[in-house]
């Protein structure tokens, strides 16, 4: 009964020295962890799906590593913000959330042409020819011309051509929306650019238009003949145009 009143006490104090030692070094993982500090992008404000990311919709934040999350993007220099810019949003990112690599897809046709049209309005598709579309690039900016035939005043008809719409800006040339792609990419995709250029004369040109004025533009493409003019990047006026016909030419 003696020897059981010595080693009693004795299994207790170990058992709590175990207890101890367990709390201490859970302690010291986490302050270890806390120190091992690393800078996170977050958003820093809700992103909705499918949007662009831009700039200013993402910051970057000390975060301890034990709290980073698997695939997150980590920050060190002002190059890091590439990785992020112009992605899309494959899923809702909440405000202050942690950036990860699920959570976002590069800029393509598979994200989808809407990503890229601005509020209230329209991604409208129209076919240039190959040699037009190769001269432009997403983000010019063009003027859209219609030709057609018209009943004059002395009755007679002939083909006039109009300023339509002014400063209209390209989304997108084919499949090229803009994304800022990489060699591999750039290249696959220009090889099947001209796959598909085997079949075809003509290419896509996405422009963003207000309702309006894609329902005008629908009606001219069934009217007469579309023609798109690239303008100077600086150049973002309107203008008084007059309608071009061959008397007008000619004299």
């Amino acid at each position: 009964m003696k020897s059981r009143g010595v080693f009693l006490p004795m299994i207790v104090a170990v058992i709590a020295a175990l207890i101890y030692w367990m709390i201490v070094s859970s302690a010291e993982k986490k302050l270890n962890a806390s120190k091992n500090v690393k800078e996170v992008f977050v958003a820093l404000r809700d992103i909705k799906e499918r949007e662009v990311i831009k700039r200013d919709l993402i910051h970057h934040v000390p975060v301890p590593a034990a709290y980073i999350q698997k695939d997150a993007f980590t920050y060190s220099t002002e190059a890091d913000f590439k990785a992020i810019e112009n992605a899309v949003a494959r899923i809702q990112i909440a405000k202050g959330n942690q950036i990860s690599k699920y959570a976002i897809t590069s800029l393509s046709p598979e994200a989808g042409l809407s990503s890229k049209i601005p509020v209230q309005m329209r991604g409208y598709l129209i076919s240039v020819p190959i040699a037009t579309a190769s001269m432009i690039k997403p983000d010019d900016n063009v003027d859209v011309l219609l030709t057609f035939e018209a009943v004059m005043k002395s009755g007679n008809r002939q083909r006039v051509a109009l300023t339509l719409l002014q400063n209209v800006k390209v989304l997108g040339v084919g499949a090229d929306l803009g994304q800022g792609l990489d060699a591999r990419t750039a290249n696959a995709m220009k090889s099947k650019d001209e796959d598909a250029a085997a079949f075809s004369d003509n290419s896509t040109l996405s422009l963003a238009l207000s309702p309006r004025d894609a329902q005008y533009l629908a009606l001219a493409e069934a009217e007469g003949d579309i023609s798109v003019i690239l303008r100077s990047h600086g150049d973002v006026n309107n203008y008084l145009m007059e309608i071009a016909t061959f008397e007008k030419l000619f004299n």
